[in-house]
């Protein structure tokens, strides 16, 4: 009702000043000829029929007389109301200039149109900027990025260390062709496995005490590789780790039962680290059990996106151990749980593994030095 009296309203201060302009260009001459603004806007019974006479025979529309705006010489001015009669038609107003003849005139006010913004059209998309100089320039920074590795190396040629570290740094960085296995996606039985072997299940952050889905899909992954070489053993690393965990759970601790609970992986094959704090802490760790186990090869198993800072991490301790020790443990391959990393993480990825291999090198060849 509130909406009709609006358009209402406006509908008669648009007709009344179609009309004040009307009669201010009638010849002042002819009195007959003057436009007559109502004051009441009745219906009459004389408007009325004049008006039925007038909409007879129009069948596009239903047509009801509002108000009577004036007249002159016989002719009405006559607000009304037209609802199509197509379903869901919305009602206009419309004026009505009838006289004997019928209807000699209309002007269509379309209130609703006038008093409502039209809609904004979608933003066309804008045309991709094609910046050349960036890309030169990235491309540039790479060219000087790969001469500076190349001068470093020929600095430290009597290295064969850090030569080991570019090498394999080139290899699970930088060589698009570097193969990940994927649970789900890949058979385990096709992983590159001989003689002793271990799979090594990297820990994950722990929940209020509890194993997140993610590292519960980790060792999905390891059972399954598990299942596929029975001969296998399994150390899973990760100590106890995550805020509220009163009870101090480690992640291994609850890999481990996991492990033998849901995924029917015998606990006898099953050895655990329970104090590494960092992938870094993984490798070190890890290793001890490898050695004593007389493994030969190993195979990480760990999230897609965490798997070559893994594996970086340990070709690199397993270099160190066969020049120190005399102990030769291999990498044989990878597999892992498809998870996208976090944006941050998946930009930042090189730049922890580097950061993970100096407090590596760092701390392990200082202890040597001691």
């Amino acid at each position: 009702m509130k909406r009709q009296l609006i358009r209402l309203t406006i509908a008669l201060l648009l007709a009344l000043c179609v009309c004040a302009g009307a009669l201010a260009e009638t010849d002042d001459s002819g009195e007959d000829e003057a436009w007559h603004i109502s004051v009441t806007s009745e219906i009459t019974a004389e408007v009325r029929a004049a008006f039925d006479k007038a909409v007879e025979g129009l069948e596009d529309a239903v047509y009801e007389p509002i108000a009577l705006l004036g007249e002159s010489a016989g002719v009405y001015c006559i607000l009304c109301q037209v609802t199509g009669k197509e379903p869901g038609a919305e009602p206009s107003c419309v004026l009505l200039y009838i006289g004997e003849d019928g209807i000699q005139n209309t002007w269509e006010l379309w209130i609703d149109k006038h008093s409502t913004p039209a809609p904004e059209k979608p933003a066309e998309p804008e045309e991709p900027v094609v910046d050349y100089g960036v890309l030169l320039s990235d491309l540039a920074a790479a060219q000087q990025a790969l001469d500076a590795v190349r001068s470093d190396l020929e600095a430290m040629k009597e290295d064969a260390l850090a030569a080991f570290i570019a090498e394999k740094w080139e290899e699970i960085y930088l060589d698009p062709g570097y193969r990940l296995y994927i649970d789900d996606r890949d058979d385990p039985a096709k992983l590159p496995i001989s003689g002793k072997h271990a799979f090594v299940v990297l820990g994950y952050q722990l929940q209020d005490g509890e194993m997140t889905d993610e590292l519960k899909a980790r060792c999905g992954a390891a059972a399954n590789a598990a299942a596929a070489f029975p001969e296998s053993i399994l150390v899973c690393t990760g100590g106890a780790t995550g805020e509220n965990n009163p009870e101090e759970h480690t992640e291994a601790g609850l890999m481990k039962a996991y492990l033998t609970e849901n995924c029917g992986i015998a606990g006898d094959r099953i050895f655990t680290d329970e104090s590494a704090m960092t992938t870094l802490d993984n490798a070190v760790n890890t290793f001890a059990i490898l050695k004593a186990q007389g493994i030969e090869e190993i195979t990480i198993v760990t999230s897609s996106y965490h798997q070559r800072r893994a594996n970086i991490l340990y070709e690199t301790l397993a270099e160190i151990v066969r020049r120190t020790e005399g102990l030769s443990i291999s990498l044989a391959g990878n597999y892992s749980c498809e998870i996208k990393a976090p944006e941050q993480l998946a930009k930042y990825d090189a730049r922890i593994a580097a950061g993970q291999l100096e407090e590596m090198l760092t701390t392990l060849l200082n202890t040597e030095d001691n």
